[in-house]
């Protein structure tokens, strides 16, 4: 059975409840022992490298040692089950992302944890847009020359993505029904492997994770026709946005944060929250960030929830409307 798709209000609201303490009693001396980072995808990508930047930084700021759990598999769902199930003390907290957080769990027909419910927002991070790119050898150099091209040669252009129900899936599914052409999809069990097929020319399109994608690009390997965040990059400053290139409804930009389990006790979430957001005050880590194509994001803990609730009705209606789904 598919998971229950909220609507913003109801969300929201069980986001806020969520954010409520399960104990009365203040937790002064918190933290007084080691914390578990779960971050719920391998080493080495996106959330792995963001997570390290934080966790480096906050556990100076708490005087802690924080320990980094990579639990990848299951499209994020193995990493965020490990938190939904720790214990709601603080000890045991982890990255989320708008790919494995939301879109994932909304395309999901089974997940061993209730999605939203089960968490506690505690801070956005960072934001970063995707990269949309083409095989060099393909014959077009703007969204609207792939579009053009798409249509006099129905069904030719194959596009990868990092699986059936992920974010990439959705959002290229998005942009396909959008500019109205048509399109196969190949499935790949990781941006790097579908990356190299579309160097290849194995594939000919692909949007694909900012960190991932923009080597390829800078060394020629992929095409870059647009990015899918609101403003253009500064290390890819004459790649469009997909607005720019009109198509201003399949502007993605995804964001990665920290979460733990539900009822989390509101004195825990507000120390967590004042420190991350001072981490992320650092120009040091601001820079590292930037480094990565990402922004840091500070804001509130309820913030966190009102993005996550605004997503979640967003893209659950893209996944029901183009009947998307994991399996």
């Amino acid at each position: 059975m598919k998971p229950t798709f909220f609507g913003t209000r109801r969300l929201a609201a069980c986001l806020s409840l969520s954010l409520m303490a399960a104990m009365p009693a203040a937790h002064a001396q918190y933290p007084e022992k080691p914390i578990r980072f779960i971050v719920n995808a391998a080493p080495g990508g996106a959330a792995d490298s963001t997570a390290r930047i934080l966790t480096a930084e906050l556990s100076k700021r708490l005087g802690q040692p924080i320990v980094i759990e990579n639990k990848p598999g299951a499209s994020g769902a193995i990493g965020l089950d490990a938190i939904a199930k720790a214990a709601p003390d603080g000890y045991t907290i982890g990255g989320a992302n708008l790919a494995t957080y939301v879109v994932a769990a909304l395309a999901a027909r089974r997940l061993p944890y209730k999605p939203f419910q089960d968490f506690t927002p505690i801070a956005k991070q960072w934001t970063q847009p995707n990269l949309m790119g083409i095989t060099p050898s393909l014959p077009v150099h703007t969204v609207g020359e792939l579009v053009a091209y798409a249509k006099a040669n129905p069904k030719a252009i194959f596009y990868g993505s990092t699986g059936n129900g992920t974010a990439l899936h959705v959002v290229t599914e998005l942009f396909r029904s959008s500019a109205g052409i048509e399109m196969e999809h190949v499935p790949y069990k990781s941006a790097p492997a579908a990356e190299s097929d579309l160097a290849a020319g194995n594939i000919q399109l692909m949007v694909s994770n900012f960190t991932s994608m923009e080597p390829q690009v800078q060394a020629g390997r992929i095409r870059a026709l647009a990015i899918t965040g609101p403003r253009r990059s500064p290390l890819l400053p004459d790649v469009p946005t997909i607005a720019e290139a009109g198509y201003p409804t399949v502007e993605m930009e995804t964001w990665g944060g920290v979460v733990g389990p539900a009822n989390l006790p509101s004195d825990i979430v507000e120390k967590l929250n004042t420190e991350i957001n001072a981490v992320l005050s650092d120009p040091r880590v601001i820079e590292q960030h930037r480094k990565l194509g990402a922004a840091v994001a500070p804001g509130s803990a309820a913030q966190f929830g009102e993005q996550i609730a605004a997503d979640a009705a967003r893209w659950g209606a893209v996944i029901r409307e183009n009947n998307i789904s994991t399996d």
